[in-house]
C-alpha cells in the first residue's frame, strides 16, 4: 500500500486553500475530460485570479459568484490547507527562530512595523497572555486549537483580526472564539463562508461580542439574521460591500417598509456602505431596531427617501450617512427632516450637492448653495458633514434661504412654494416674511457676492517649489473640500484622487512664520480649515511628492 504524500494536502469540497498567496475555496474535486487524473476546481477570492466561471468544453463542473474566478489546478505542495489559531499564533509572535531581521506584525490592523528594540517588544508580543489585540489578517487561520489550551494561553484577546483567512464555516468561527472570555470586537472581512441553513446556537462563543465586521463577506441578509440571536449584545456591526438589494426575504401580500427586521435589540451602529439598495422601503424595514443611532448608507443607489411611516420609525437616529447615491430631489431632504431624532447629516456627491445651477428653479434645484438649503429644510440638523451647525450659521442659513425662495419665479402661487418648501410658512414665522423689492433684490445679490470668497489654485511638484500653474477663482465658504479638488481637477489638470490640497497660514505665536495647513477630510468646508479671502490654495500631485 502506497503511503500518503504528507506534502500533498487531502482536499475536500468547501474547503479554503491558499496557493501562492491567493485564497479561495474548493469548489470541485474529480476528473476534467479529456485529461487524466484529478483535478481541483477553485473559486479565488482575488477577481483577478481566475481563468473562467467552472466551465470546461461546454460543460459546468462548478458555479462562481462572480463570473471569471474559477480556475482548474493540479493538487500539490503548492496548495496549502488552515492551521489553528493558535499555530499561526505562535508562528507569528512568539517564534524562537524569528530574527531581527524579519517582519514584526503589530494590533488589528496586520501593518508590519519596525522596531529599534527587537529583541524587547518580541518578548513582550510572546506573552501571548498579555495581548489584547491580535491581527491575523491574510493568515491561514482555518479553525480552533484545543479549548483549555487556547483560554489559558490567550486569556485577554479583546479585538481579534481574521479577516481573509482559511475559514469556510461559522461553527469554526465559534469555536475559534469560545474560549476567548474577553472578546468584544471580532473582525471577518473578506471571508468566504459555507451556507447557513438553520439557525445556529452559538451564544456561548459569541455572548460578550460588541462589534462585528462582516464586510465583502458576500453572504445573505438572511444568514445575517440566523446568526443574530447568537449575539445579544451586538452594539456595531460593518456589513458593507455585500451586494446587498435587500433585507432578507419579503411577502408580496405585504407592504415592504412594514415587514420589518427583528432582533437586533442592542445595535447602536450599524454599517451597510458599499452596496446597492436603491429602495427606501428596504430601509425603512430596519426602523423599528430600538437602539439604532448610527446608520451608514454611503455608496449606494438611492435616488428618494420617504418619509417616515409613523413616530416610532428610527426614534432613536441620530446620524445618518448618505454620501454617494443618487439623491436628485429636494423633497427628499423635506422628507428626512421628519425622522424627528436625526441631527447629522452626510450626504455630499449626490446630484442635489454637485449639480445646483445659480439662477435655475423647480423641485430638483434651488439655485442655492446646497449646504444652505439643506440647513434651512432640516431644522433639527446640528451637524452637517461633519461640521457643526451653530445658531449663527442655522439663522444665516434660514434668512438667505427665505430671501431667495421669496425671489423665485414660483413666490407667485402659495400652493408651489407650500409643495417646493415645507418650511417657508414657519421660517416666516420665526424670522418675519422677507422683503421682495427691488431694493432688497440688489441687498440680496450683494450679500451672495459677500459669501463668495476669492482663492488661488496653484500647482506645485512641493509646498516651496515654483509655481507650475496659478488660477483665481471666487468660491464659497460652504464648499467642500472634495468639490474643492473636483473644481481644481478642471482648472489644473490634476485628478482629484491625486491631489493633496494645503495652504500656508501665519503662525499664531511666531512672526513671519508661516504654517502648512493640510486640507485632509475631504467632506469639510473649507470655512472649517478657516480659508479666508485672498488665500492661496497649494496643489500637489501625490504621485509626484513621493
Amino acid at each position: 500500500m502506497t503511503e500518503p504524500n504528507p506534502t500533498v494536502p487531502q482536499l475536500r469540497v468547501g474547503q479554503r486553500i491558499e496557493s501562492e498567496y491567493h485564497r479561495g475555496t474548493v469548489r470541485y474535486i474529480g476528473p476534467v475530460p479529456p485529461t487524466k487524473g484529478e483535478w481541483i476546481g477553485v473559486e479565488w477570492d482575488d477577481k483577478e485570479r481566475g481563468k473562467h466561471s467552472g466551465e470546461h468544453d461546454g460543460k459546468q463542473y462548478f458555479q462562481c459568484r462572480f463570473p471569471g474566478t474559477g480556475s482548474f489546478t493540479r493538487i500539490s505542495n503548492k496548495i496549502h490547507t488552515g492551521q489553528t489559531l493558535l499555530h499561526i499564533l505562535r508562528e507569528r509572535y512568539v517564534d524562537p527562530n524569528k530574527g531581527a531581521d524579519d517582519d514584526l506584525y503589530l494590533g488589528e490592523s496586520n501593518i508590519k512595523v519596525d522596531v529599534y528594540d527587537y529583541e524587547r517588544v518580541k518578548d513582550i508580543q510572546s506573552k501571548l497572555h498579555l495581548m489584547q489585540i491580535v491581527g491575523l489578517a491574510n493568515t491561514n487561520v482555518e479553525r480552533a486549537a484545543d479549548f483549555d489550551e487556547t483560554q489559558k494561553e490567550c486569556p485577554n484577546i479583546q479585538d481579534l483580526d481574521l479577516s481573509s483567512t482559511l475559514i469556510s464555516t461559522w461553527q469554526d468561527v465559534a469555536d475559534i472564539c469560545a474560549p476567548l472570555a474577553k472578546l468584544t470586537i471580532l473582525r471577518l472581512n473578506r471571508n468566504r463562508f459555507m451556507p447557513l441553513t438553520s439557525q445556529p446556537s452559538l451564544e456561548y462563543s459569541f455572548k460578550n461580542l460588541r462589534c462585528l465586521a462582516l464586510n465583502r463577506v458576500y453572504f445573505p441578509w438572511d444568514e445575517m439574521n440566523l446568526l443574530e440571536p447568537s449575539m445579544p449584545n451586538l452594539q456595531i456591526l460593518q456589513i458593507g460591500f455585500n451586494m446587498y438589494s435587500e433585507l432578507g426575504k419579503t411577502v408580496d401580500t405585504t407592504p415592504l417598509a412594514s415587514q420589518k427586521v427583528p432582533g437586533f435589540a442592542n445595535l447602536e451602529e450599524l454599517h451597510l456602505e458599499g452596496n446597492v439598495f436603491d429602495d427606501w422601503n428596504q430601509i425603512l424595514r430596519l426602523s423599528r431596531l430600538p437602539k439604532l443611532k448610527t446608520l451608514d448608507l454611503s455608496e449606494n443607489k438611492i435616488n428618494t427617501i420617504h418619509a417616515p411611516q409613523d413616530a416610532e420609525d428610527f426614534r432613536s437616529l441620530t446620524t445618518i450617512r448618505l454620501s454617494d447615491n443618487n439623491i436628485d430631489n429636494w423633497a427628499s431632504i423635506d422628507r428626512l427632516s421628519l425622522y424627528s431624532s436625526l441631527s447629522s447629516l452626510w450626504i455630499g456627491n449626490n446630484p442635489i450637492t454637485t449639480k445646483v445651477s445659480p439662477g435655475a428653479s423647480g423641485e430638483n434645484s434651488t439655485g442655492l448653495d446646497s449646504g444652505i438649503s439643506i440647513i434651512a429644510r432640516m431644522g433639527n440638523l446640528r451637524q452637517l458633514h461633519g461640521s457643526k451647525v451653530n445658531d449663527k450659521s442655522r439663522i444665516n442659513a434660514e434668512l438667505y434661504y427665505l430671501k431667495h425662495v421669496a425671489l423665485s419665479s414660483d413666490a407667485k402661487d402659495p400652493a408651489i412654494i407650500q409643495t417646493l418648501h415645507p418650511r417657508f410658512e414657519h421660517l416666516c414665522e420665526v424670522h418675519g416674511r422677507p422683503d421682495t423689492s427691488d431694493e432688497s433684490r440688489k441687498a440680496t445679490s450683494d450679500m451672495l457676492k459677500d459669501r463668495l470668497i476669492s482663492i488661488t489654485f496653484v500647482s506645485k511638484d512641493r509646498v516651496d517649489g515654483p509655481a507650475k500653474v496659478k488660477v483665481q477663482k471666487n468660491v464659497l465658504g460652504t464648499m467642500t473640500v472634495k468639490n474643492l479638488k473636483n473644481l481644481a481637477q478642471k482648472l489644473v489638470r490634476i485628478p482629484a484622487i491625486r491631489q493633496e490640497m494645503v495652504f500656508l497660514t501665519n503662525d499664531p505665536d511666531y512672526e513671519d512664520v508661516k504654517v502648512k495647513v493640510p486640507l485632509a477630510d475631504d467632506m469639510r468646508q473649507i470655512s472649517y480649515y478657516d480659508v479666508k479671502d485672498g488665500e492661496e490654495i497649494i496643489i500637489l500631485d501625490k504621485t509626484k511628492t513621493k
